[in-house]
C-alpha cells in the first residue's frame, strides 16, 4: 500500500526531527523514557520498582562503566565517550534488580566496571570485541551475584506494563539509526522460537506471542543491544545473519555448567561469530591536505597508516575525539572518495553554523590523526557488468558515486544530477572525466556543458526528464543519493517511470546519514531479483570508549 502524502510529510518531519541530533544522543533519551515509565509506574504502585533505588542502580551502573571507560581511554590516548558510558548504565539498570542496599549498589557498580573492562581488554582489530552491557550482564550472572549474593540479571523490564513504552522508544532509536533490519531478524527469530515452545506448554498461540512480546526482553534487546554498531559486520547481509542466530540462541533453553539460555550470552557468542566471520577493524588516519570540491563544500584529504580494504560505494565512520561534543556527536558517515597515492577523502557540506564535528574535521592539521571506526556498506554496483545503471544525487549526495565512475569499466552508466539551487555539484571535473551520460537538472545553465551532458531547466526530478534521458528504465538498477526530500521525490519519480527497486542513500543537511541505505520493490510495484540495499553503518546504540 502506498504512503499518502500526509504519511511522507510526516515521515519527513520525524526524520528531519531526528537528524538534529544524534543516535548516542537518541538512545539516551530514549532509554530515559522508558526509565521514567518504569518510575512513574512505581510510583503509582503499579509496578514493583522503587523509584529511588531505579535512580540509584543507574548511578552506580553508570559510575562504574564511566570509571573504567575513562582509564582505558587514557590508556589508549583517547576520549572517553560519555554518552556511551551513560546509554551502557542505563542499559544494566533495566536489568539488575533496583534496590538500595549496599551490596545491590556495589554491584551494580561492578556490573558497570566490567561492562566498561570490557572495551578495554577485549579488543578486537582496533575495536571493542563485545557488547558492553551484554558483556556487564553476563559478569553480573557468573561473577557478581555468586561473589555478593545479589539477584543475577534479571531484566525487570521486560513486563507487559512497559513493553508499550519500549516499543515506541524502541522504533524512534532503530528509526534514527537505520538498524530496522537487524532488530526485526532478531525478533522474528527469536519469537519463531520461543512461542511454538509456549504453545507446546499448554498456551494457545496468540497468548504465546502476547507473552513473549510482554514479558520477554525481546523489545529492548532488539532495539537497544542487537544493533550496537562497533560489534557489527561492515556488510548488512552478515549482521542479519548474525542477528537471527542470536536471536535462534535467546530463545533455545539449554544449560552447560554455570553457562544458560540468556540474552546476553547469545548476543556475546554473536560478538565473536562476527570477528571471526566479518574481521571488522578500526585504524588510524592521517590527515594530508584540505580542498574544496566545489561551491559549499570541504573535503579532508586521509592517507590510512596501513592499506584501508573497501570497494566503491562504501563508508568510513570517522571519530573526531577531540570535538568538542554537541547533541550532533562526535562521530559521522561519509562515503569514501579516492584521492590518489594510496590516499582517501571524505566531502561534507559547510552551512552557516557547521557542527563541532565539521569543525574540528576542517581545523584539523596536517600530520593530526582521526580515528575511522568502521567501514562497510553495501551501496555497491550490480555484479553484472552489463547491466544498465542509474544514478541519481544530488549535492554532496554525489560522493558515493565518484568512487563508482572511476572504477566501474565500460558499464553504461546515467548519472542524473539535480541542482535546485543552481550550483553546480561537487566534484564537477572528475565526474567529465569519467564514461558516464550525465543530465543536469538546475535552473539556470551549467557553464561550459561538457560533451554527452545534457541539460534540463527546471529544479526537481521529473518523469520527463528520465525518459527523455533513457529508453530502458526498467532494466536499469537505480540509486538515489541525496538529502531526504530528493530520496523520496526521486523513488516516486522512478516507480512512475517503471523502475521496480532502487537502492537510496540520504545526506541530511545536519549530517545525519542513516546507517540504513534502503533497497526493495517499489510500492505498487512488481518484486525483480537484485542485489541487496546498502546498510549504512548503521549508528545505533553505541556503547564504546
Amino acid at each position: 500500500m502506498r504512503a499518502g502524502p500526509e504519511g511522507t510529510a510526516m515521515r519527513a518531519a520525524v526524520d528531519g526531527l531526528l537528524g538534529r541530533v544524534s543516535a548516542y544522543r537518541t538512545a539516551t533519551v530514549a532509554l530515559v523514557v522508558v526509565h521514567a515509565a518504569a518510575g512513574v509506574l512505581g510510583h503509582l504502585g503499579l509496578l514493583d520498582v522503587d523509584p529511588v533505588a531505579l535512580a540509584a542502580t543507574v548511578a552506580a551502573a553508570t559510575a562504574g562503566t564511566l570509571l573504567t571507560s575513562v582509564t582505558g581511554a587514557l590508556v589508549h590516548g583517547a576520549r572517553a565517550h560519555v554518552e556511551s558510558s551513560l546509554i551502557t548504565g542505563l542499559i544494566l539498570a533495566l536489568l539488575l534488580w533496583p534496590a538500595t542496599t549496599v551490596d545491590a549498589l556495589v554491584g551494580a557498580g561492578l556490573v558497570g566496571a566490567a561492562a566498561g573492562t570490557s572495551k578495554v581488554l577485549v579488543r578486537w582489530r582496533g575495536r571493542h570485541l563485545l557488547n558492553p552491557a551484554a558483556a556487564g550482564a553476563l559478569v553480573a550472572g557468573l561473577g557478581v551475584a555468586p561473589l555478593l549474593g545479589t539477584a543475577a540479571p534479571v531484566w525487570w523490564v521486560a513486563t507487559p506494563l512497559l513493553a508499550p513504552v519500549v516499543l515506541v522508544a524502541g522504533a524512534v532509536v532503530l528509526r534514527r539509526a537505520g538498524t530496522g533490519t537487524v532488530a526485526v531478524a532478531y525478533a522474528l527469530t527469536y519469537l519463531a522460537v520461543t512461542v511454538p515452545r509456549l504453545v507446546l506448554h499448554g498456551q494457545q498461540p496468540l497468548d504465546a506471542l502476547v507473552s513473549a512480546l510482554g514479558s520477554h526482553p525481546v523489545l529492548v534487546v532488539a532495539a537497544f543491544m542487537v544493533v550496537e554498531p562497533l560489534t557489527q559486520a561492515p556488510r548488512r547481509r552478515t549482521r542479519t545473519a548474525v542477528a537471527v542466530l542470536v536471536g535462534a540462541l535467546a530463545g533455545t533453553p539449554f544449560a552447560f555448567g554455570p553457562l544458560s539460555t540468556s540474552p546476553e550470552l547469545a548476543i556475546v557468542a554473536g560478538n565473536v561469530v562476527t570477528a571471526l566471520v566479518a574481521a571488522p577493524y578500526a585504524m588510524r588516519l592521517v590527515v594530508v591536505g584540505h580542498r574544496s570540491p566545489g561551491p559549499g563544500a570541504h573535503e579532508v584529504l586521509l592517507r590510512p597508516v596501513r592499506a584501508l580494504r573497501w570497494q566503491p560505494g562504501q563508508w568510513v565512520e570517522i571519530d573526531v575525539g577531540h570535538a568538542r561534543p554537541d547533541g550532533r556527536g562526535r562521530r559521522r558517515v561519509f562515503s569514501l572518495v579516492p584521492a590518489g597515492r594510496e590516499a582517501l577523502a571524505v566531502g561534507f557540506t559547510v552551512r552557516d553554523r557547521p557542527s563541532a564535528f565539521k569543525r574540528a574535521l576542517m581545523a584539523a592539521p596536517v600530520g593530526s590523526t582521526v580515528r575511522a571506526t568502521s567501514v562497510g556498506g553495501d551501496f555497491l554496483l550490480p555484479q553484472d557488468p552489463t547491466r544498465p545503471v542509474l544514478m541519481i544525487a544530488g549535492g554532496i549526495g554525489v560522493t558515493p558515486f565518484i568512487s563508482q565512475l572511476e572504477h566501474a569499466g565500460p558499464r553504461d552508466m546515467v548519472l542524473v544530477l539535480v541542482c535546485p539551487t543552481g550550483m553546480p555539484p561537487p566534484y564537477l571535473r572528475r565526474i567529465a572525466r569519467s564514461r558516464a551520460r550525465v543530465v543536469v537538472v538546475s535552473p539556470e545553465p551549467v557553464p561550459d556543458l561538457p560533451p554527452r551532458w545534457t541539460w534540463h531547466c527546471g529544479t526537481r526530478l521529473t518523469p520527463q526528464v528520465l525518459r527523455s534521458a533513457m529508453s530502458d528504465l526498467p532494466r536499469r538498477a537505480a540509486y538515489v543519493s541525496g538529502s531526504p526530500d530528493l530520496v523520496r521525490r526521486a523513488r516516486a519519480v522512478l516507480r512512475e517511470v517503471g523502475v521496480r527497486r532502487v537502492r537510496t542513500d540520504s545526506f541530511a543537511g545536519y549530517g545525519r546519514r542513516p546507517a540504513h541505505r534502503s533497497t526493495g520493490p517499489l510500492p505498487g510495484a512488481a518484486p525483480a531479483r537484485t542485489r541487496r540495499s546498502a546498510a549504512r553503518r548503521e549508528q545505533p546504540v553505541d556503547a564504546s570508549v
